[in-house]
């Protein structure tokens, strides 16, 4: 929950429910006895604009407070005392706060912790508190359970000063567990600043070095029953911008030692501390994740797709209609976003993250693939708790997230009425007051959100068949099996309404089984962060026992595994947070199970070495590709994603005739393309003044051919310039003559400018290489293309432009990105393929050399997407070409909001001598305007009048927004597939067939393709990402080059990181396969980075 705006607003103002037929039944407070409501009482006093936080909700905490076996609950208030429920039986709970001493009704309360601190086998309550000036009012309390009485409630003692644990900071939550493997319990206070450092400010760089005791996070070191603070000493950020609201614990690189995930609000990025086994962390979020939730709130971690690697949600305030999304949008503002990278801030996006675990690299850093809207758990809106649990028994674990909020002051239309009152502060007007500034903040009351996993790394949205179509404001929330039926139940602590306690009805709904584990140790040390590894036919399921969970709350109960249809399990292991272990066999479903610690042994120590990867890193060339600084939203400010930084790209063939292929390397601007030629198995510069003198280019792709028939092979190279002018001299192509290694630049005719792609072939059979070249767009005006050109050779390396009489259909490609040429038809005339972005992979005929349009023929007419690539191979062994192309896959925005598909409505709507590309999603049968108020109104300022309010235009369709007439004569331009895939060659029609769902993990920009296993079979090498996006569709970057193994019939398998071995971040554009002494390379091309090399482990 973030507002950077609050600041200014300060300143401007001077100043049962549920259905039977549903999975989850929402039980009445009259029938649970829970009534507890955290009633939030705003004045001019007590307020959102004077507490950034004022909103954020309490927190609510499970256990089994008294020993009985059933699980108790305990919420806390922000400005109402907190109370104590025991369980009675079947739903019927106790009010005991009174008798147990927990009913604290003083200072903001905020978080609840679990920890059994003296190990007498008791819970104990640890509250936190925020919120007031006094620093007495934000001492934290300790609440030590006594045992219980003879009526069965237990008593507390509060002894926080007795253990140094009463510590005064701005504290959202605590975590206690073992860092430091020394047997005793340690704790994180995880804390939040003000608002006077919540906004953006020229000196955010500075505050990233500026301490507070009270805002900055704190590492507590157990000394012997007294905590000390280690903060300085271990490694953990301390700073102003610390504005902590959620922190999950968890062993993330399968170390053995727990690791710290922290979510942050407000400018600064997420952290994640690896454990470095010597009392210190070290924090890896860049290393580890490609980008984070910018307005980051609650987080969880669980392994969503039974891998044995946790994965991390963290939640944010992305809304999920068209309508919500559009109220709280403003125009993108790419140079700020920027300028917060070069401060030194991580990237950052205002959406739900779920980072996929993709294994640990070479540093032993775990690497995180962001899949969250491929999942579809993206946007919800205001959220706050995400708990991953397995809600309905079938061996997966699903997620609930929790909504809603009083005063929501990121609205636009409020922000637009705050900007007025500037205005009329400026001529004297009258100001209204705090509370009448307060009233024009509209509330979010939305309903809970949860998802059923599809096990296939996607969920199903089931909030209202599953029961949670109630409208709320929740905050935390906690899971636990408080019938002891088997299957979990959830609270929701809410704000100004009674808090929510849903039965789950799965153990009458559903046949699926289910295991109970109790843990049973003589210290919490050892039982924090135990690990439980579940083995059977069927599934491998892994949990971490850690009680903070989601957002300001904690749950304490036995680690529970749906099971699906099984009735017993192979193994279960259990690794206890100091290292011992225990394995039971042939484990019998059901409740009852307790593992205790004196049964486990410690572990040798020694771990099964995993299989070596397929790939290892290797170094073949020394090469970095260096962007310059661009911003192409300043050219055209509705562009999708920047255009300007395409490269690198390769060429490979043999040039030196030692056997091994040589490598050209594009360059980017100022940055001459390099000739790498082999040499004792490496890839040397080879010193080439004619490429050197055309650094001024920037090279897009790039072809080695004999052009001269002199039996050598020479080189043309393509140039980009999105920024340049249509007819600047910088995009045209070049021709590189090979003289004995050494290369001429020869003339070439002025066609084929900004040509993204070049392939030569002999089109019209004469002994020579043609060349087709294909425009990715024009200059200043997406998506205008000139298509592309066919220039024939005269045999002696003369080119001449002969599209008009051969090719003239080529003019009306589109954007091209990618071509191949390929006999399709057996007739010994080659025919050509192009990849377009948003339009059809075009198929274009040869009848003895003239080339026309066969799409239609080819069945790929309708096939539009944002293709990026195409390459060849027989990969069914039919004897036949298929083809890889790579799409935009289906982890953006755009599939989120529009999942039919996307249109683009392009013209100079307001005669103001520049082309506007109007993206139209599609919800409920109608098409709405992608972008928002301010950015469509800038670009067509003839709308202001008319939507002169955020609220009006956030509900109007596209027809109504722009004249039938403007829409008609503009040029509209469409896609329907957003997947990565395979065009099967079925004899004359092509036949699309998506890739596994993890090549839609990001764009495909490029393709290899290999036999990896060496099967005979050709396997799959696939690189993308994009990184120069507008700000709110933010990086797409969860590729980390994938390998896919061929297991014939069209049919691929991904190879999960950790068996392919790449790690490679950054954006793939290009991938080529060498040999060189009987051993494959592969090298990567990474824009604005350093190429990657890798060596085939041998078979």
């Amino acid at each position: 929950m973030k507002n950077s705006f609050l600041a200014f607003v300060l300143c401007v103002s001077l100043f049962s429910c549920g259905s039977e037929d549903t999975l989850f039944t929402l039980l009445k407070p009259s029938q649970t006895g829970i009534d507890f409501n955290n009633f939030i009482d705003e004045d001019a006093s007590n307020n959102v604009l004077e507490y950034g936080y004022f909103y954020n909700g309490g927190g609510v905490a499970a256990a089994d407070f008294n020993n009985d076996g059933l699980v108790d609950l305990y919420f806390t208030g922000n400005m109402v005392a907190n109370k104590l429920y025991l369980n009675r039986g079947d739903f019927e709970f106790e009010d005991v706060s009174e008798q147990s001493g927990t009913a604290l009704n003083e200072g903001w309360k905020t978080g609840v912790s679990l920890v059994d601190i003296n190990d007498d086998g008791w819970i104990d309550i640890y509250v936190c508190r925020a919120g007031a000036q006094d620093p007495r009012l934000r001492t934290k309390l300790l609440y030590v359970n006594n045992g219980k009485t003879a009526d069965g409630v237990p008593t507390f003692t509060e002894k926080a000063a007795a253990y140094g644990l009463d510590d005064r900071s701005y504290t959202t939550q605590a975590a206690f567990f073992d860092y430091d493997k020394d047997g005793d319990t340690d704790c994180f206070l995880l804390n939040h600043s003000v608002q006077q450092y919540a906004g953006f400010s020229n000196l955010i760089a500075n505050y990233r070095q500026q301490r507070n005791d009270a805002y900055g996070n704190k590492l507590l070191r157990n000394d012997g029953g007294k905590f000390t603070n280690v903060t300085d000493s271990s490694g953990i950020v301390s700073n102003v911008l610390s504005f902590g609201l959620g922190i999950n614990i968890n062993d993330f690189n399968n170390d053995g030692w727990q690791d710290i995930y922290i979510s942050n609000d407000y400018n600064e990025n997420d952290y994640l501390y690896l454990n470095q086994k010597n009392g210190r962390f070290k924090e890896v979020i860049r290393e580890a994740t490609g980008h984070v939730s910018l307005y980051s709130m609650g987080t969880d971690a669980a392994d969503i797709n039974n891998d044995g690697l946790v994965d991390i949600l963290t939640l944010d305030m992305l809304p999920a209609s068209n309508e919500r999304i559009k109220l709280t949008s403003g125009d993108d503002n790419y140079d700020k976003y920027q300028q917060l990278l070069r401060a030194g801030f991580h990237d950052q996006t205002m959406r739900n993250m779920l980072q996929l675990n993709s294994g640990v690299n070479a540093d032993g850093v775990p690497v995180f693939s962001e899949i969250g809207q491929l999942a579809g758990i993206s946007n919800t809106d205001w959220s706050w708790a995400g708990l991953m649990a397995d809600f309905d028994n079938d061996g997966w674990k699903d997620i609930f997230i929790s909504n809603g909020y009083a005063r929501d002051y990121t609205n636009m239309e409020f922000l637009k009425y705050s900007t007025d009152l500037q205005g009329q502060a400026g001529k004297g007007g009258k100001q209204p007051t705090q509370m009448e500034i307060i009233a024009e903040m509209p509330p979010i009351d939305e309903p809970d959100d949860i998802f059923q996993n599809q096990k296939n790394l996607t969920f199903a949205k089931k909030t209202k068949e599953w029961g949670f179509e109630k409208g709320n404001q929740s905050n935390g929330a906690i899971y636990a099996d408080l019938d002891n039926d088997g299957d979990l139940d959830l609270v929701v602590n809410n704000v100004n309404q009674k808090a929510f306690v849903y039965k789950n009805n799965a153990e009458t709904k559903l046949p699926n089984k289910y295991l109970k584990v109790k843990l049973n140790a003589p210290k919490f040390a050892f039982m924090a962060g135990a690990k439980l590894d579940l083995y059977s036919d069927s599934l491998t399921q892994t949990h971490n026992f850690q009680p903070v969970r989601g957002f300001q709350s904690a749950q304490w109960d036995a680690v529970h595994f749906g099971l699906g249809s099984a009735q017993r399990i192979d193994s279960l292991v259990v690794s206890w947070a100091d290292g011992r272990r225990q394995t039971l066999k042939n484990v019998k479903a059901g409740s009852g199970l307790i593992l205790k610690y004196t049964d486990a042994q410690k572990s040798a120590g020694d771990k099964v070495l995993p299989q070596p990867a397929l790939w290892t890193p290797e170094n073949l060339l020394d090469f970095t590709h260096t962007e310059d600084q661009r911003n192409d939203f300043r050219v055209q400010t509705l562009l999708p994603a920047m255009l300007s930084a395409q490269g690198p790209h390769f060429a490979k063939k043999d040039i030196n005739k030692d056997g091994t292929e040589d490598i050209y390397v594009g360059g980017a601007r100022g940055q001459a393309g390099a000739l790498f030629l082999s040499s004792n198995g490496k890839l040397v510069k080879s010193p080439q003044p004619a490429l050197e003198a055309d650094a001024a280019f920037e090279d897009a792709d790039m072809e080695f051919f004999d052009a001269d028939g002199d039996n050598d092979f020479d080189l043309l190279v393509t140039s980009q310039g999105y920024e340049l002018n249509a007819g600047d001299p910088l995009l045209l192509p070049r021709l590189y003559i090979n003289e004995n290694g050494k290369f001429r630049k020869a003339p070439l005719p002025a066609a084929g400018l900004n040509a993204a792609v070049v392939v030569s072939a002999d089109v019209d059979k004469d002994g020579d290489y043609d060349l087709f070249l294909g425009t990715r767009v024009t200059p200043g005006r997406f998506p205008e293309s000139m298509g592309g050109v066919l220039l024939i050779n005269d045999g002696k390396g003369r080119f001449s432009d002969q599209t008009k009489t051969n090719a003239a259909q080529l003019a009306g490609a589109g954007m091209v990105t990618d071509a191949v040429f390929q006999d399709l038809n057996g007739d010994g005339f080659l025919e050509l393929l192009l990849t377009t972005d948003w339009g059809p992979v075009k198929v274009f005929g040869n009848n003895n050399g003239k080339l026309t349009d066969a799409s239609a023929a080819w069945s790929t007419n309708a096939l539009t997407g944002c293709w990026n690539t195409i390459e060849s191979a027989d990969l069914d062994a039919d004897g036949d070409m298929d083809f890889v192309v790579g799409n935009v896959g289906t982890n953006w925005q755009w599939n989120v909001v529009s999942p039919t598909g996307l249109s683009m409505y392009a013209a100079d709507f307001d005669n103001l001598n520049r082309i506007v590309p109007v993206i139209a999603i599609t919800e409920n049968g109608k098409e709405f305007p992608f972008a928002s108020r301010d950015e469509l109104l800038d670009q067509v300022p003839s709308l202001k009048k008319k939507y002169n309010n955020y609220v009006t235009y956030s509900s109007a369709a596209l027809n109504e927004i722009l004249p039938a007439e403007k829409l008609n004569a503009a040029r509209k331009l469409g896609v329907s597939e957003f997947r990565s895939g395979i065009l099967e060659n079925n004899g004359g029609k092509f036949t699309f067939r998506p890739l596994p769902v993890e090549a839609q993990f990001a764009p495909v920009y490029a393709i290899a393709v290999t036999d990896m296993n060496a099967d005979g079979k050709p396997d799959l090498v696939l690189g993308g990402n994009i990184r120069q996006t507008r700000v709110r569709l933010g990086r797409n970057d969860a590729s980390l080059m994938q390998a896919f193994v061929n297991k014939g019939s069209q049919q691929f398998s991904f190879l999960p990181q950790y068996k392919s071995g790449f790690y490679v971040k950054g954006d793939v554009r290009d991938i080529a396969v060498v040999q060189s002494g009987g051993v494959s390379y592969l090298l990567a091309a990474v824009n604005n980075g350093k190429m990657e090399g890798y060596r085939l482990r041998k078979h």
